[in-house]
């Protein structure tokens, strides 16, 4: 398959997979104990895969959920990356799998808080534009661990540096996250849409930002 055939995927992520898995993710995060705002992602990431995997329901969830899943580039036989979650759908196919690539915003790091929303976007958004991650199919995910519970701040920050951002991001100007398609009664989902190089279609980022344990909101299910 080339990469002008990612969008055949879409009836399979958008219809079936997508939903599942980012409400599996949020009834997961309802259940763990909420990270400390030092806590670095992959304690975070361990604690919450390890909810879903106790939660998933194989009769409903049939995808498969990995952990620091490593993403090997065949062409060039080396490692190119390191995906936080991922679920496989059955599909029988290395390349075909749904990432979420989790990053912390408002944490303390050093003993400092810092936004950490240029992380966000250059260490993981860009990841699935600079086809990193899913190079063969047209949707991702990141996932915001909001350590101080302040979720519309955090989304404000990450939403001004895509912004500044937009071109490399290869979005249209100026650049604004748009209300999720798949969970649009959710104000703290959001996706983004960009061009990737050589794709036919546009790539589809679903961002999911989660509250720690201070001024967390209930979510609409």
């Amino acid at each position: 398959m080339t990469a002008g055939d990612a969008a055949d995927w879409d009836d399979l992520f958008v219809g079936q997979l997508i939903p599942p898995v980012l409400a599996l993710v949020l009834d997961a995060w309802d259940r763990i104990e909420k990270p400390a705002e030092d806590e670095r992602e992959d304690t975070t990431s361990l604690r919450l895969y390890a909810a879903m995997i106790r939660g998933k329901d194989r009769q409903r969830h049939f995808f498969l959920i990995r952990l620091q899943d490593v993403e090997v580039d065949a062409d060039l036989v080396k490692v190119s990356g390191r995906k936080d979650i991922v679920f496989f759908p059955p599909a029988n196919d290395e390349d075909i799998y749904f990432c979420l690539e989790a990053k912390r915003l408002n944490a303390i790091v050093s003993g400092v808080r810092r936004s950490l929303a240029d992380e966000y976007v250059k260490e993981g958004m860009q990841r699935f534009v600079d086809r990193k991650y899913s190079r063969r199919i047209c949707h991702g995910g990141m996932l915001g661990y909001v350590l101080d519970g302040d979720v519309d701040r955090a989304m404000g920050n990450v939403a001004n540096v895509i912004r500044l951002h937009h071109q490399v991001l290869g979005m249209d100007p100026p650049g604004d996250m748009r209300q999720s398609s798949v969970r649009p009664a959710d104000r703290h989902a959001k996706e983004t849409h960009h061009q990737r190089h050589n794709d036919i279609g546009l790539f589809c980022l679903h961002h999911l930002f989660v509250a720690g344990l201070q001024r967390c909101i209930p979510r609409v299910t």
